[in-house]
């Protein structure tokens, strides 16, 4: 199961996107790479730094889910959606 992490530019962001990350990886125990546009991934997550969402994201490639994170709140949505496919 590949996982790719797409970032916003950070021009508004209203919280810490690294962290947000770094503790998806703990605590799922594994890395998540770095989006690249000409692979296609099981799951996206697009961490949005803000409501506007507007990091370039919908010609990105996936087989099951692309999840938008808007806020440090959505961290147990993302882990849910996570635990349905990362066994």
């Amino acid at each position: 199961m590949n996982v790719g992490v797409k970032y916003c530019g950070g021009c508004n962001s209203k919280y810490d996107r690294k962290q947000f990350l770094y503790s998806l990886e703990r605590d799922f125990k594994r890395k998540f790479e770095v989006v690249d546009s000409s692979k296609t991934y099981d799951i996206i997550i697009v961490l949005c730094g803000c409501t506007s969402c507007c990091a370039d994201h919908l010609d990105l490639k996936f087989n099951y889910e692309k999840i938008l994170v808007t806020c440090k709140d959505d961290y147990y949505m993302v882990k849910r959606i996570l635990n349905k496919y990362l066994i």
